[in-house]
């Protein structure tokens, strides 16, 4: 009897974390808003635009601004995923057919509390939301600082999208400097299938600490490189004002790549681009600005890409 009672705790204690694990695969894994580049190994970025006395074989510019931006956008979205899956680490605080609670939870040493909750959909699809608050705080100070859904097409994979609140994190005890909101849709339906990562951020704040919006889209195929588009304030040229662009980079899966602007500005006139190549070292091949056109160098022959492709994204 007494073996037969063991091995029956032991079922229900399995039969509980299979159970869980089912909710923790409807959450998103840090990586489903990854966005991957080809990266230059042993070098700093510097995303601080092109130089106008720079030369055919120096670092790309343009491969520095995107890989700089994709950068920025994997954070926004990896830090509250992270911390996602830090809690589902744990145990769930309760467990039934269709929802799943984690917390209140709270690192040692932190001030902050959260709360996650995760249902099961009849859709089949999960939702969830998580919450925070002061962790001596009552718990109707909680505020959501995560919305999202997530269809689980396989382990680790799936499509969905969440919203991260930072205006609603800043009332936390310890949060960090963002503001705005930050919207992402994704898919990752299987291993071998393209994976794209829509971002929308409203609101927040750029470069210069003004605030602004800004939209972002990732196409890539695993094992053929990928294309990324994003909006850009910068200044273009050295010498010239910041200009507001719209950008279109690509790369082959060596890291070969291109960048196609399409540039609006006080002192640039209406259709202004710019473009620029670089090789699989990273290295520019071939830049031209219709707007400046003493600052260019190279054959479009030797780009990865031989035809320009301007994004589709509305400023």
């Amino acid at each position: 009897m007494r073996h037969l009672l063991t091995a029956s705790l032991v079922f229900l204690a399995a039969c509980g974390t299979d159970r869980a694990d089912a909710f923790r695969q409807g959450v998103p894994k840090a990586d489903a808003v990854k966005i991957d580049m080809p990266a230059q190994t042993g070098k700093a970025l510097s995303g601080e635009g092109t130089r106008r006395d720079a030369l055919e074989g120096d670092p790309s510019g343009m491969y520095a601004i995107t890989r700089g931006v994709t950068l920025a956008v994997n954070g926004a979205g990896w830090l509250v995923l992270a911390l996602v899956q830090d809690i589902v680490d744990n145990p769930p605080t309760s467990l039934s057919a269709n929802e799943a609670v984690w917390g209140p939870y709270s690192e040692p040493l932190s001030p902050n509390a959260y709360k996650l909750t995760v249902t099961r959909n009849p859709s089949g699809e999960y939702s969830y939301v998580l919450a925070g608050k002061g962790k001596n705080e009552a718990d109707s100070a909680f505020v959501s600082v995560l919305v999202g859904t997530h269809g689980v097409t396989g382990h680790d994979l799936g499509q969905g999208a969440f919203v991260v609140d930072f205006d609603a994190a800043a009332k936390l005890p310890e949060h960090g400097q963002q503001v705005g909101t930050a919207q992402y849709a994704y898919s990752r339906p299987t291993v071998s299938a393209p994976v794209t990562v829509n971002a929308a951020f409203s609101k927040v704040k750029d470069a210069t600490g003004e605030l602004t919006d800004a939209l972002y889209q990732y196409v890539a195929t695993p094992g053929q490189g990928g294309t990324f588009d994003f909006q850009l304030r910068k200044q273009m040229v050295h010498g010239q004002d910041v200009n507001e662009a719209t950008v279109r980079s690509r790369w082959q899966q060596s890291g070969a790549g291109r960048s196609d602007v399409a540039v609006s500005g006080t002192h640039v006139p209406q259709g202004a681009t710019l473009n620029e190549c670089w090789d699989s070292s990273f290295a520019s091949r071939f830049f031209v600005a219709s707007f400046a056109p003493n600052a260019g160098w190279g054959a479009e022959s030797a780009c990865a890409f031989s035809a320009a492709e301007y994004s589709t994204l509305s400023l």
